[in-house]
C-alpha cells in the first residue's frame, strides 16, 4: 500500500515538473526578457543577457523554485483542511458530552411512557 502511494506520488511530482517545465520554456521563449533582470548583492542581471550554462542553470533553478512553491502550498493546504477536520471532530465530540445527559433523560422519559405490548400466554401440550 506504501508502495503504491509512494509510487503514485514520484509520478505526480514527475508529471508536475514536466508541465511546469514546459510553461516556463513556454513564457521563456514567447516573453519579452529585455526589461527583466534580477538584482544580486548589488549586481544586475538581465535574463535576456543570460547564454550557454547560465541560462541552463538558472532555467533549472526557476523550475526547482515552482515545483517546491507548489508542493509547499499543497502541503499547506492539507495540514489546513486536517486542522479543520480535527476541529470539526472535536466540536461534534463536545457537543455530544453536553447533550449526553438530556438524551439520557428524553430515553428514560420514552421508555416510561410508551406502550408495552401484551404479554404472550402460551397453551401448554
Amino acid at each position: 500500500m506504501i508502495k503504491a502511494w509512494s509510487r503514485a506520488l514520484a509520478i505526480g511530482l514527475v508529471v508536475l515538473t514536466a508541465i511546469v517545465t514546459l510553461l516556463m520554456a513556454a513564457a521563456w521563449t514567447t516573453l519579452p526578457l529585455e526589461h527583466v533582470a534580477i538584482t544580486l548583492r548589488g549586481e544586475t542581471f538581465s535574463l535576456a543577457d543570460l547564454n550557454g550554462s547560465n541560462a541552463v542553470l538558472f532555467f533549472v533553478l526557476a523550475v526547482a523554485a515552482v515545483v517546491i512553491a507548489v508542493v509547499a502550498g499543497l502541503a499547506a493546504a492539507v495540514v489546513g483542511l486536517s486542522f479543520g477536520a480535527l476541529g470539526l471532530i472535536v466540536t461534534v465530540a463536545t457537543l455530544a458530552l453536553v447533550a449526553s445527559p438530556f438524551a439520557l433523560v428524553i430515553w428514560l422519559a420514552w421508555r416510561g411512557v410508551r406502550p408495552r405490548p401484551a404479554p404472550v400466554v402460551v397453551a401448554g401440550p
